[in-house]
């Protein structure tokens, strides 16, 4: 192999092990067992086994560590918020995908599945105006059933644009005591010039079953509620409800079809500024402008994709959950890259997306639209083998969604011939969903997609000579972004490139592993000058050669 070599390797190429020749020149080499299985969170077991010989082991990534770039601001200053949102966002997917259906049965009247969901749009609402009081029903999520839980209530109407409605709870109070109208007309500024044209140009326009051509946004001391009293380090933003789409009474579809909670409109539910933790905790109005500006641009996506399926006579469910959670994760990034006007595939910097330390308008850019992606990909990259892209715990793991993310972002860069916003749109048109929609989509086997990204997680911005651009992102430097961020998600004493690599051949090695299917596990052999010829073996428990379902060995010489 050249330097910059890429080879994909099944059990039957290599039945006697991977063989390496005496050279005299140093050599260094990736090796990755990956588990291509399309079955979901199938767990292979095996065992690396490398000969005895003399080998120059520098250590686990060092040499890539020597190659990351410098940068000098500092994390600690920026407030970070991760989990209850996910939690909360996990719970709406699991009941929209158990407790609502497509799959409708025929109208006894038309003789159409389709004509039901079809017939669900209401008369044209009129728009309210600034000042009028809205009837609108909440999903209580704290219930299992949020169809048949919810909280009727009503709301202010305290600012109306282009695209957006903003109302706030009358049970929060008068919505000038808790914002400034300047503030709450940001908010709206901010959905008509950047999140809703963005979300739609990646995601396709979400549909208007109320007739009136805007989104309403809701701030609810409802949603308050939702993070317990003196919780830190995370909070509930806010959630769209694919319920809200659907009619309120069965119209023939049988059960699933209809929502008694349904407002027939498109509503996000949204975190309300509370001075005196009248529901909970205090939350200031900057607290909440802040706080919700990612979950807007994230839920936004969840609305658009499940307003496609919807209204498609051809779906007949909602899109698999890693895929649906990983591109509203996708939109964050989309949306943040709008606001500080980066291009679509501008390769990122950390010194791009964090260019000054906290307090800092870029600073609030960086932890709405960014920081959330780079630390769940942090979390995937400390354990690559035990969380997949495609795996069923993206309702509950930060790990998943991060993988899901970047394999996202990856085929955006290598897969969509320099358009990744017709990529996305066609990923959320279905009606095709999961694996099967992606790798139809991206026009590649679903074996090749994992492999460029896993190779690419570790190859990216390496300054590998003549590795092929298909093993690099596009749209991130992740030698640069990576290493301060996982300083700050991980403890680290010092800032690394966090991807979890096994040195082998530094002895007898007999190293038991295993992996996921959609993911694979990461090991590095560096061969000093001179050495003898060598062999790294991958066997199953018994001894034999590994032969399990999905297994490819990626081999990529890097020096």
């Amino acid at each position: 192999m050249a330097v910059g070599d890429v080879r994909v390797l099944n059990s039957t190429d290599i039945p006697n092990g991977i063989s390496l020749p005496a050279n005299s020149s140093a050599r260094d080499y990736l090796i990755v067992v990956g588990n291509t299985n399309t079955a979901h969170d199938v767990v292979a077991n095996y065992v690396v086994k490398a000969d005895r010989s003399q080998t120059s082991v520098f250590g686990v990534e060092t040499a890539a560590n020597m190659l990351a770039s410098r940068y000098s601001l500092s994390m600690e200053q920026v407030p970070l918020a991760r989990t209850a949102q996910q939690a909360m966002d996990n719970k709406v997917r699991a009941f929209e995908r158990s407790g609502l259906t497509l799959k409708t049965r025929s109208n006894p009247l038309t003789g159409s599945r389709f004509s039901i969901r079809r017939n669900t749009q209401v008369s044209a609402a009129v728009l309210p105006a600034v000042g009028d009081v809205i009837n609108l029903k909440i999903p209580d999520a704290s219930s299992t059933n949020l169809c048949n839980n919810f909280i009727s209530t009503q709301a202010t109407v305290a600012s109306v644009s282009r695209r957006a409605i903003l109302a706030v709870d009358t049970l929060d109070g008068n919505p000038n005591l808790l914002f400034t109208q300047a503030v709450m007309d940001s908010i709206t500024a901010e959905f008509d010039n950047i999140t809703y044209p963005t979300d739609s140009s990646y995601y396709n326009n979400p549909t208007d079953i109320d007739g009136n051509g805007h989104i309403i946004l809701l701030f609810t001391g409802q949603i308050n509620k939702l993070t317990p009293p003196n919780t830190t380090g995370g909070f509930v933003g806010g959630f769209f409800f694919a319920g809200d789409l659907f009619p309120p009474t069965d119209q023939g579809g049988g059960p699933g079809s209809f929502c008694a909670e349904s407002n027939q409109a498109e509503i996000f539910y949204l975190l309300s500024p509370d001075p005196t933790g009248r529901f909970g905790n205090v939350r200031s109005t900057s607290s909440v402008r802040q706080g919700t500006r990612g979950t807007i641009a994230h839920e936004f996506q969840h609305m658009i994709n499940a307003g496609n399926r919807f209204l498609n006579p051809a779906a007949s469910s909602f899109e698999s959950t890693w895929l649906d959670e990983g591109l509203a994760h996708f939109a964050e990034d989309a949306v943040g890259r709008v606001s500080r006007g980066f291009g679509d595939l501008q390769t990122l910097t950390f010194s791009d997306v964090l260019p000054c330390n906290s307090p800092c308008s870029q600073a609030n850019d960086f932890n709405a639209f960014f920081f959330q992606n780079l630390a769940r990909l942090t979390d995937w990259m400390d354990k690559p083998d035990q969380f997949a892209p495609f795996s069923k715990m993206a309702d509950t793991s930060l790990a998943v969604r991060g993988a899901a993310w970047a394999i996202l972002r990856y085929a955006a860069d290598n897969y969509s011939n320099a358009d990744p916003r017709t990529l996305t749109r066609k990923l959320a048109a279905g009606p095709d969903t999961g694996v099967k929609n992606f790798a139809a989509v991206a026009g590649a086997p679903i074996d090749t997609l994992v492999k460029g990204w896993l190779v690419s997680m570790y190859a990216d911005h390496l300054g590998i000579a003549n590795l092929p651009a298909k093993y690099q992102y596009r749209s991130y430097n992740f030698r640069s972004v990576m290493p301060p961020v996982s300083k700050a998600v991980l403890g680290q004493a010092t800032a690394t490139y966090p991807l979890r690599v096994q040195s082998i051949g530094s002895g007898s090695d007999n190293i038991t592993a295993q992996n996921r299917s959609g993911t694979g596990t990461y090991y590095r052999l560096t061969v000093a000058a001179g050495a003898s010829a060598k062999n790294v073996k991958v066997l199953d428990t018994s001894g034999n050669n590994a032969s399990f379902v999905g297994e490819h060995v990626y081999v990529l010489r890097v020096q």
